[in-house]
Parts: structure tokens; C-alpha cells; sequence
């Protein structure tokens, strides 16, 4: 699949601000690249690493312990970049980018976006401001964590993906994306035995069933009645 580098870099919240100039100098540095399923573009602990901005397929940024425990803090798909920690020096990732499907990168070297944020400094404040929205991702995904039992969680996750991968028909809502037990877990910050009882509890309530390798939502607003916050299921 061909891509239009240049189109993708100045629509980046980081560069859209920056001259046509910059933005050229940029793009004529980018390469693109494949990685396939399970691959990771960078893991914790990496101290120096390049830019990277997903065209097609998804990424997920997880937080693993050091006995290999992984919770995802966010799926991240086309058009999202990420690296950008790799711009402040010798401060390690604390994350690792795992592919969640194969997808095709675009990747910035590291210092090239240096050598246009010396020209043009105001960069930086259009990073800056990207991230802070950012942040406010991770306080929702902290106020889950503390206050919300795993079932709310694992419906917050699954409505979010409705309004991206749904596609409604007459039998209900298809979530048009491949996605195990497993990864659901990690997005709802809870084991996979606990996320298979709330799904067979789901599913003889008739508020969700699999279709093949489909979700298909038949009561939204049972699966939306789920974000009350409860004590139970925690």
C-alpha cells in the first residue's frame, strides 16, 4: 500500500504547526516499515529510539512487571504517534509497544526531529500540549483502576470500541475486530478466567454472543448499564 508521507507528517500534532520547510525535512528522513504480530516496535527500559506513526494496523502500549505480567494501557491505531519520550535523553521507556496486529509504521529518526526542533523550537509546544491531552487518557484509565469493579471496566472497553470497529445491523452491534480473552484482559486490568466468567454471564443474559470470531452486542444498554460504578467483581 502506497502512503503519502508528506500528508502524514503534517497532519501530526506535534508538526502540523511547523513551516512547509520542516515539515519537507522531515518527511524526506522517514522510512516505513512491516512488523508483524507480536513483534514490538520498543520495550521498557530502552533509553534511545526513533519515532513512529502507525498507517495501518494497531499497537498496543503495555506496562509489564518484572515477572512478565503485561496490563495494556492504551490500543493505538492508524494515524497516532508514539516515541516520543525517546526526545528528552537518557530517560528509559517505561512501556512497551507491542504490535496487536501486523501493521505497517512509519518511522521519523530520532535525530532528525532534533535537528528540526532546534530550527524551529515551537515544536515543542505543540508536544507539549499533545501530551497533556494525552495525560488525561491515563487519569480516566487510573480512576477505572481504582474505583471501578472488572465488569464496568470490561464494558467501558468494549462501548469504546463499539464507536470505532461497530457496525450495526439488525441483529445488534458487530465489533469488527479480532480480539482473544486474552487482550481483553489486558485493556480491562483483569485475569483472563475473571474476563471469561463475565463474558458467559454476558452471554446468558443475551447482552452479548460470539459470532465466529465476532462480538456481536445485542443490548447496549444492558452492556452500558454495566458502568455503574458497583462494589462487586473487583
Amino acid at each position: 500500500m502506497d502512503h503519502d508521507i508528506a500528508a502524514v507528517v503534517s497532519r501530526c500534532p506535534w508538526f502540523k504547526g511547523l513551516p512547509a520547510e520542516a515539515q519537507k525535512q522531515l518527511s524526506d528522513s522517514a522510512r516505513i516499515r512491516s512488523y508483524r504480530k507480536s513483534s514490538y516496535l520498543y520495550t521498557t527500559g530502552e533509553l534511545h529510539g526513533d519515532l513512529f506513526c502507525i498507517l495501518s494496523g494497531r499497537i498496543r502500549l503495555l506496562l509489564t512487571s518484572a515477572i512478565g505480567q503485561e496490563y495494556a494501557v492504551n490500543d493505538i491505531e492508524p494515524e497516532a504517534w508514539v516515541g516520543e519520550q525517546f526526545l528528552v535523553g537518557d530517560v528509559a521507556t517505561a512501556l512497551d509497544a507491542q504490535v496487536a496486529e501486523n501493521s505497517t509504521v512509519l518511522i521519523l529518526p530520532r535525530s532528525s526531529v532534533l535537528r528540526v526542533a532546534e530550527q524551529y523550537p515551537e515544536m515543542y509546544r505543540m508536544l507539549f500540549e499533545h501530551t497533556m491531552e494525552r495525560s488525561r487518557g491515563v487519569f480516566t484509565l487510573l480512576r477505572g483502576m481504582a474505583f471501578y469493579p472488572l465488569r464496568s471496566r470490561l464494558a467501558g472497553w468494549l462501548l469504546n470500541l463499539i464507536e470505532e470497529h461497530g457496525e450495526e445491523t439488525d441483529e445488534g452491534i458487530y465489533l469488527e475486530i479480532n480480539l482473544s480473552q486474552n487482550d481483553l484482559a489486558q485493556l480491562s486490568l483483569g485475569s483472563r478466567q475473571r474476563i471469561n466468567k463475565i463474558i458467559s454471564e454476558w452471554r446468558e443474559l443475551g447482552v452479548i454472543e460470539l459470532d465466529g470470531s465476532r462480538y456481536l452486542i445485542r443490548d447496549i444498554d444492558a452492556l452500558t448499564g454495566e458502568l455503574e460504578l458497583k462494589d462487586s467483581d473487583r
